[in-house]
């Protein structure tokens, strides 16, 4: 999927190649290609300070950088030393007709305008994050390396003016040309200077996918597995930030939120299978270990991903019934007196048929195209298939990192969607059963500690999925391959680390606590039964 920094890439390469070949003679074809590259300028234009759609706290406007500011300055003075070019190169007359661009300037200059799009769908019409990745873009780091990439899209726009200006027969034109390539040679270096605390991992940013399932189709060819893979997870991503905030038109229910689980742990368990198939076959003793203890931390995770499923075993979703524990037959005078009714029926929120989907995925690139989560595993694809359709260990544990990764984000929603369900969660667990209850009601409100299983269930697998995460990165190194995608999303977790205070996104070791006496607090005190006095958690 392309990122912030590969289309920067193409449109510096499309630049560099346009000024490395010769331009055509004819002043209209100079006259054309000099309105290319204005189009390429007034594309970094948009891109700068506030029309770069960086999400804001408030409705205020951040103000320019120092770079910014350097480079729009240049930007203003190359556009008008281009026009004066253009008005001695285009015949009296010929306005704007039939001007023709240079195809490799018209490809940069829609990489610039695909750079804004990718930001742009991180945030919503209010340019309120749908991500946790928009609010990178909030920092001075952020704003120094769009500044400091397209400074170099203005230096190779430069080169091609200067291709341009060679040979020109009209001195004027030749003169304003050199002037507009020393006006963007200035300001790009000028503003790369400017720009020296730019954070080079927003050049992995990627573009927020619709949380829309892509079902994973018998036909579709294997090559493409850990591609969609990757796009699964992002559109997890979205979905849990969504979940987390409570926004999407759909909202995660109790029943998905068992459900994902379920499809969750079995993807863990795949991929940890399939890394102990390639281990198996691995030439190297270390990468062997490494993709053993890789398979063991996602093994864990799948356990962990399970034991959150369970907790849901008797609570019941009652705006989302879809899972629930088996009900005895109504009553004859139920019946009699037509009081019963079926339990309505309801779609699974898309984050489910996602986390459904990425299991299918997995398992066709360790069994087949023809396998099914409904059927018995068969044996395995040779390894030599396997690591084919993947690209190899590198790469395929790249992408089985960004499972984990999103894994903890919807981790982190769980709670909240728990606390969100309030009074609409009941059970029908006997240890929790009120002693009033009215004879034949099965349901009835769940106990806090019902809750606080809930809560802690999840918790325990936000540092499995970390562990896994951290584990398939160690993977990828040891196979030879950057995952540059993972400062990225270290960055994007501590975002919502510090946004919900309570979770940590790194295990800190806490220093030694000093031993101070304690001093003595009436026992009434304690049981909160003075008046006015609220115990909360267990606490006062």
């Amino acid at each position: 999927m392309t990122t912030l920094g590969e289309l920067f890439d193409v449109a510096v390469g499309r630049l560099q190649e346009a000024s490395a070949q010769p331009v055509a003679t004819t002043p209209q074809a100079r006259a054309a290609l000099a309105g290319g590259v204005v189009d390429v300028l007034e594309q970094i234009r948009k891109g700068l300070g506030p029309r770069a759609y960086t999400p804001v706290p408030t409705t205020e406007e951040r103000a320019l950088t120092t770079g910014e500011r350097n480079l729009e300055g240049g930007l203003g003075q190359a556009g008008a030393w281009l026009g004066t070019a253009q008005s001695y190169l285009r015949p009296l007359g010929m306005g704007e007709a039939g001007r023709l661009v240079d195809a490799r300037i018209t490809a940069a200059v829609q990489a610039l305008a695909a750079v804004r799009d990718t930001i742009s769908s991180h945030l919503d019409p209010d340019r309120r994050a749908l991500t946790p990745y928009a609010y990178l873009l909030r920092h001075q780091a952020a704003f120094d390396y769009l500044t400091h990439r397209y400074s170099e899209v203005a230096w190779a726009g430069g080169q091609v003016v200067h291709q341009l200006a060679q040979g020109a027969e009209h001195p004027g034109a030749a003169e304003a040309l050199e002037a507009a390539r020393t006006s963007l040679a200035e300001a790009s270096v000028r503003a790369r200077a400017a720009a020296r605390t730019a954070d080079h991992s927003i050049g992995a940013f990627p573009l927020a996918l619709a949380v829309e399932p892509v079902q994973a189709l018998p036909d579709e060819p294997l090559s493409m597995v850990t591609a969609r893979l990757e796009q699964d997870s992002e559109r997890l991503s979205r979905a849990a930030y969504g979940a987390l905030h409570g926004r999407g038109e759909q909202q995660l229910s109790g029943s998905d939120l068992k459900q994902l689980s379920r499809w969750t742990a079995l993807t863990r368990i795949l991929s940890g299978q399939v890394l102990r198939r390639i281990a198996a076959d691995a030439p190297e003793d270390a990468l062997r270990a490494r993709l053993n203890e890789t398979a063991g931390a996602l093994r864990t995770s799948s356990q962990a991903w399970k034991a959150a499923a369970e907790a849901w075993k008797s609570i019941v979703d009652i705006t989302d019934p879809r899972e629930r524990p088996l009900l005895p037959p109504p009553g004859y005078d139920l019946v009699r007196k037509g009081q019963t009714s079926q339990i309505p029926s309801t779609e699974p929120h898309p984050a489910v048929v996602i986390s459904h989907t990425a299991c299918v995925r997995v398992g066709h690139l360790l069994f087949g195209p023809t396998w099914t989560p409904e059927q018995p595993p068969g044996d395995p694809r040779p390894v030599a298939d396997i690591l084919a359709d993947a690209g190899g260990v590198g790469p395929l544990t790249a992408s089985l990192y960004r499972l984990p990764a999103a894994g903890w984000q919807m981790a982190v929603a769980a709670p909240w969607t728990v606390r969100r369900a309030g009074a609409g969660l009941v059970t029908d667990s006997p240890h929790y059963r009120p002693p009033s209850l009215e004879r034949g009601q099965h349901f009835y409100p769940i106990h806090t500690r019902q809750v606080e299983a809930l809560t802690n269930a999840h918790v325990a697998v936000m540092g499995a999925e970390q562990a896994s995460a951290g584990a398939l990165l160690d993977a990828a190194r040891q196979a030879g391959t950057t995952v540059p995608r993972a400062l990225l999303d270290a960055s994007a977790h501590r975002a919502i680390a510090e946004e919900q205070k309570w979770v940590a996104a790194k295990p800190v070791q806490a220093p030694a606590a000093r031993a101070l006496p304690r001093a003595h607090v009436p026992t009434d005190l304690v049981l909160g039964r003075r008046a006015g006095l609220r115990r909360r958690d267990g606490a006062l």
